[in-house]
């Protein structure tokens, strides 16, 4: 061999390494796919054993049918596997007048699901938003603060936030009632005011100036 290279040059042996490379990189890829493919076959044999009996399309016991179910892809049918996952994982199905599986083959089809499942759900993740939930008084003033340029203490306006765990913004915890809706209403009222230069209340004030104060020309203030 290494004549060989010798003769033939670098170039030769730069390919042999690269084809060397690509089959040692692939083969781990080749001996998944023939595992998931051996799995899928495992799996399909188990549930045709033990669950098509009752749930098929004549039966259709307790409204599931699992002899046309393609376990394959049972990420697409997430929530028939999750509860299947879950009858099996709580060792209620099948039932205990039938034949049933030993513990080995429930744990492989449970954990033979979960693993589809989870990789089904990384793929196409899902966030449902919380909604719109109201503000707690320190997010009102800072609220007030970007949009006015105000420093207001909540705490003059606002009733305290309820708490859930510790934490006072949890939407959770944050309900709504009447009185807290005309605190709010009050509050801007009174914030409002105070954004065109008016005071919230009336108010008295006593200015003293110096005997000797020079009134002939006009002060600042």
């Amino acid at each position: 061999m290494t004549r060989l290279l010798r003769r033939a040059g670098v170039g030769c042996a730069a390919v042999l390494l690269l084809i060397t490379a690509l089959m040692t990189q692939s083969a781990p890829q080749f001996q998944t796919t023939a595992l998931a493919v051996q799995d899928a076959s495992r799996e399909r044999a188990v549930v045709e054993q033990y669950c098509v009996t009752c749930h098929n399309q004549r039966l259709a016991s307790g409204g599931l049918r699992l002899d046309d179910l393609d376990l394959a892809r049972i990420g697409d049918h997430a929530e028939v596997g999750e509860k299947i996952v879950r009858k099996l994982r709580a060792g209620v199905m099948p039932p205990p007048d039938v034949k049933r599986p030993d513990a080995a083959t429930y744990d492989f089809l449970a954990k033979s699901l979960e693993k589809r499942l989870d990789v089904a759900a990384a793929a196409k993740p899902t966030f449902t938003p919380p909604g719109p939930h109201r503000l707690n008084r320190r997010e009102y003033a800072n609220a007030i603060h970007d949009l006015l340029g105000l420093e207001v203490d909540p705490a003059g306006f606002l009733p305290v936030d309820d708490t859930s765990d510790g934490f006072d913004n949890i939407a959770g915890a944050l309900n709504t009632s009447p009185a807290l809706v005309e605190s709010y209403v009050s509050a801007a009222a009174k914030i409002s005011r105070l954004a065109l230069g008016h005071e919230m209340a009336t108010v008295q004030k006593t200015y003293l100036t110096p005997s000797d104060f020079s009134q002939t020309k006009q002060e600042e203030g």
